[in-house]
């Protein structure tokens, strides 16, 4: 069978300065939110107890920091599979995220996702995408973003693993109702995120915090059935997250953790310490290296230790900056991670 060339830089070039909405709105159900926790190994009350979310002020379930990765891995392959075609699936890499949180996301939002195309360009045997995506919810506010850069090994699609992807791909993630609609670009002002309001119980006292302030270390494992896990909590159908063939015919060693997997433990780690799931306001983590691959192989586990270090204090906003890293056999899992976190403001003793 032939099929038409696509040439998918021109598509991608095409797209630049021009805004998208996701064809279906998500909803955000309590037992996903369950499912996530469980993924991302996020064990605070408010991800599994109505009651414990009402105690911080919430109407619902608070979904883990980087809950949006599932509507953003939807989005993505709506964007691959509807507006730029040509790029092989397993020649693409998740290079670099950073989202910014207005307020977190409870069950019951029922959220539509614009997607933009903020620059294309080509840099050696790579096509590099920045894609923005901003989540509004149902009352017209944008509770966060993301910013995500990924990069497309140009080159033609390989016909033989291209068909071994078909074949052992599992929930694939189609478009419905039509494909991905265009609209025109809002005003920039319009996507300054809502501002959070919250009852916080942190464990951590921001009067306590200096540069250089050590948080506990944590440290998780990891086996092959997380990863088909995770990949079925985000319906995330890369074959390289649990398929050996594919992973080696991509030039991967052997199966290898996903970037947004790595960023939600990241994520859970700061929760742990904080005992606030609610009070990271900014994450940027960059994960796509070779030397950055968090390899599983068959029937073994992983162990991943995450620590993390105060590198900046805003007394003004109460805000602190804190660089994340993350190990495995002396190995590091990001090229660069770092969180913003907020501290309510101090409560002050009676006269």
């Amino acid at each position: 069978m032939n099929e038409t060339a696509v040439n998918p830089a021109d598509q991608a070039g095409a797209l630049v300065d021009r805004r998208y909405r996701s064809a279906v709105p998500y909803r955000v159900e309590r037992e996903k939110i369950r499912e996530f926790a469980r993924a991302v190994q996020d064990y605070h009350p408010v991800h599994w107890s109505e009651a414990a979310a009402a105690e911080l002020g919430y109407s619902g379930l608070v979904a883990p920091a980087t809950f949006s990765s599932i509507i953003l891995t939807r989005v993505h392959r709506e964007i691959m599979d509807s507006l730029i075609t040509g790029y092989d699936p397993t020649r693409i890499l998740h290079e670099d995220q950073v989202f910014d949180f207005g307020r977190p996301l409870v069950a019951g939002d029922r959220l539509t996702c614009d997607v933009y195309v903020e620059s294309f360009r080509h840099y050696g045997d790579y096509d590099i995408l920045a894609i923005k995506s901003v989540l509004i919810d149902q009352h017209g506010m944008v509770v966060q973003t993301g910013s995500s850069a990924l990069l497309a090994r140009a080159g033609g699609r390989d016909p033989k693993l291209a068909e071994a992807v078909r074949t052992v791909a599992v929930s694939p993630i189609a478009t419905r109702q039509g494909r991905t609609e265009a609209v025109v670009p809002a005003a920039a002002d319009s996507l300054a995120p809502a501002p959070a309001r919250r009852i916080s119980k942190q464990d951590v006292d921001f009067a306590d915090l200096a540069v250089g302030t050590e948080l506990p270390p944590r440290t998780v494992r990891l086996s092959r059935g997380d990863l088909v896990n995770y990949a079925g909590v985000t319906r995330d159908a890369h074959p390289v997250l649990f398929d050996e063939r594919i992973a080696v015919a991509s030039g991967l060693p052997t199966v290898a953790a996903p970037g947004m997997l790595k960023l939600g433990l990241a994520a859970s780690f700061l929760s742990a310490w904080l005992g606030d799931p609610t009070a990271l306001t900014r994450f940027r983590a960059q994960f796509a290296h070779n030397t950055h691959y968090l390899r599983i192989p068959p029937l073994a586990t992983r162990t991943v230790e995450f620590r993390g270090q105060v590198t900046s204090i805003d007394p003004r906003r109460r805000r602190a900056t804190i660089a994340v890293d993350a190990r495995t056999e002396g190995r590091e899992l990001f090229g660069y991670a770092a969180a913003e976190v907020l501290f309510p403001p101090a409560i002050r003793a009676a006269d």
